[in-house]
């Protein structure tokens, strides 16, 4: 009986070896998708008005503030201090941008034109990655 036994045992074992000792089924893993490649958002800074005035971008992006406006005097003034563009809005066709690290994702940046925000309401916000939260409505 020990040598029968002995025999099924050793037949086995060419049955076990040719199914690749488990682990996953033989193939190999597949690595997640790479990130999106970095865009630029623009954002056109009008007079009185950011279009389009909320904008949602991935980590790693760069807005572009592009004024197309003909009335100087303008910003992108965030809410809290996290970026200013001063008054570089001077006229047609000035620019001022920010790249969004990965180090934003989830945030809301809220910004205004330090000179209009109060009249006209000149207000806009960015949101970095999808599960950044909406702003308040006053910037969107």
């Amino acid at each position: 009986m020990a040598r029968s036994l002995l025999a099924l045992v050793l037949l086995g074992l060419p049955v076990l070896a040719a199914c690749g000792g488990g682990g996953g089924g033989g193939g190999s893993p597949t690595a997640p998708p790479p990130p999106p490649a970095p865009k630029v958002v623009t954002i056109e800074v009008t007079d009185h008005n950011y279009n389009p005035r909320s904008a949602q971008v991935n980590p790693g992006d760069t807005v572009r503030w592009v004024m197309r406006g003909s009335e100087p005097g303008h910003s992108v003034t965030e809410r809290t201090g996290a970026f200013d563009s001063g008054f570089v809005f001077t006229a047609p066709g000035a620019i001022y941008e920010r790249a969004f690290g990965a180090g934003e994702e989830g945030r809301t940046y809220e910004y205004a034109c330090a000179t209009h925000a109060g009249c006209c309401n000149m207000r806009g916000s960015v949101r970095v990655g999808d599960a950044a939260p909406r702003p308040n409505p006053d910037y969107e």
